[in-house]
């Protein structure tokens, strides 16, 4: 019964009730545990204020922790504003340089198309002003040389615009491959002989039987900015282009008794737009881009170019190449090519050009060499004169860029050669320099000569192009 009647008081209880009660006995649980350790310290012998100030110092500790925790809780918040701050900056950055690149693909498109427009008619004039040449009396060979110099200064101007643009863009990449490098230094020289005879130069030339491996349309790009550059600053003298073995490599040498460079200005002559007062002097119109292009082309291509100079004695410029061998079917369509050096006499060529100019100044120096020519300015016309099928033809010229809303060159070859039995070798002309273009050629074993076409170039190229692709221009 005494038992029913405790659960019944307990029942009778309310729940704050039990709770007073668990925390009153807590309570006195802790006040009992507090006085032991009291007495356990008094009996320790300590002093009678060492709880006090182990209290205290305890206090003192815990100010100190929570004030180091709110410092490094604000050093905290101010880093991570400043990784957020970071983030922007960086986030900014690749936007501005996405932008720059954009503008810079920009750049060199808009140079390449102008570039490609105003190649056109000085393409046409440096046609007609070769056959005027060769035709030319004493009166109206000098004008005609002044002419083909003005020409010559032009294209050089336009195409160091383009190069440099495409090279501060990235687009231009290496495509090597081996080659004799007599067959890009003979039709150099021959060109440069005779650039060097109209300022009254003698040019030596050292050829090499040795094959190379290279990009033969850049490494061309090389040799004419150090050739021209080498005639241009020379009244007087000699220009030499030369080869020489050194173990693995062959050193090309183009070396003047021109004006020279300073020791103060050698370091600075790669530089874009940097020109030496002389220079200015004797050539006002560059535009300081020419060795730039050459520096910036020989580390793409990886051949190591030094230069020596002394003021008022001359230049000499150094590259160094790999020497490679061919292959056997590289070795027996060189023997090939040099059964082909033959005159042009009587070699059937037709020519496909949108522009009537050009058609025309292509047609007269054609002509004059010997050989019998078709020229069109579409596939429609060409049609129109011969049996596109049938026709006997020995090469096809064609240029890559014809009118708007039709094919380019590359299709209408495609089209010419799908109708025979037997494709026509096929000269690709254009301004155009995009390295699509060129492995586009190279895919179709097309030779791709770029525009304005220079008469030797052009001559060399109908020789080689029967047997493979000849060298780069």
């Amino acid at each position: 019964m005494a038992d029913t009647s405790k659960d019944s008081d307990n029942a009778r209880q309310s729940p704050w009730d039990l709770h007073e009660a668990r925390l009153m006995a807590e309570n006195a649980r802790l006040r009992r545990i507090c006085d032991a350790l009291i007495e356990r310290v008094e009996g320790s012998g300590m002093a009678p204020t060492a709880p006090y100030a182990a209290f205290q110092h305890s206090v003192v500790l815990a100010q100190q922790v929570r004030e180091r925790t709110q410092a490094l809780r604000e050093t905290n918040r101010q880093l991570m504003a400043e990784i957020e701050e970071r983030r922007r900056v960086e986030q900014r950055l690749r936007e501005a340089t996405d932008k720059a690149e954009q503008a810079n693909l920009s750049k060199t498109k808009f140079v390449a198309a102008v570039s490609h427009d105003l190649m056109q008619p000085l393409n046409a004039a440096r046609l007609f002003t070769s056959a005027l040449q060769e035709d030319s009396d004493e009166r109206a060979s000098p004008m005609l040389n002044h002419i083909d110099t003005a020409l010559r200064d032009l294209e050089s101007l336009i195409t160091t615009l383009s190069d440099a643009s495409k090279l501060d863009a990235g687009v231009v990449t290496a495509e090597t491959m081996a080659f004799p490098l007599s067959q890009l230094l003979d039709v150099l020289a021959e060109e440069f002989r005779q650039m060097a005879a109209l300022k009254g130069l003698r040019f030596r030339y050292v050829p090499t039987s040795l094959v190379v491996r290279s990009d033969p349309q850049l490494l061309s790009r090389i040799m004419r900015n150090l050739l021209s550059n080498a005639i241009r600053y020379t009244d007087s003298g000699t220009v030499l282009l030369g080869c020489r073995r050194r173990g693995a490599e062959v050193e090309v040498w183009v070396a003047d008794t021109g004006i020279g460079i300073g020791q103060d200005q050698i370091g600075s002559i790669f530089q874009e737009f940097k020109r030496g007062k002389r220079a200015v002097e004797y050539h006002e119109r560059g535009l300081g881009l020419g060795l730039s292009i050459v520096e910036k082309i020989s580390r793409i291509l990886e051949h190591p170019l030094s230069v020596t100079s002394r003021e008022n004695q001359g230049s000499r410029f150094l590259l160094r190449l790999p020497v490679t061998t061919l292959s056997q079917a590289g070795q027996q369509a060189l023997a090939q090519s040099s059964e082909e050096h033959s005159a042009l006499t009587g070699l059937r060529v037709w020519v496909v050009d949108n522009d009537r100019a050009i058609c025309a100044g292509m047609r007269t120096l054609l002509e004059q060499w010997g050989c019998q020519v078709v020229a069109a300015e579409s596939l429609p016309e060409l049609r129109q004169q011969v049996d596109v099928g049938a026709g006997d033809a020995q090469v096809l010229i064609m240029d890559y860029h014809l009118d708007p809303d039709t094919d380019d060159g590359l299709t209408v070859a495609g089209q010419i050669n799908a109708a025979r039995s037997e494709p026509l070798p096929v000269i690709m002309l254009t301004a155009d320099r995009e390295q699509e273009l060129k492995q586009r050629c190279a895919t179709h074993g097309y030779m791709l000569l770029y525009k304005p076409v220079k008469p030797m170039k052009l001559k060399l190229a109908l020789q080689h192009v029967l047997v493979g692709r000849g060298p780069g221009s």
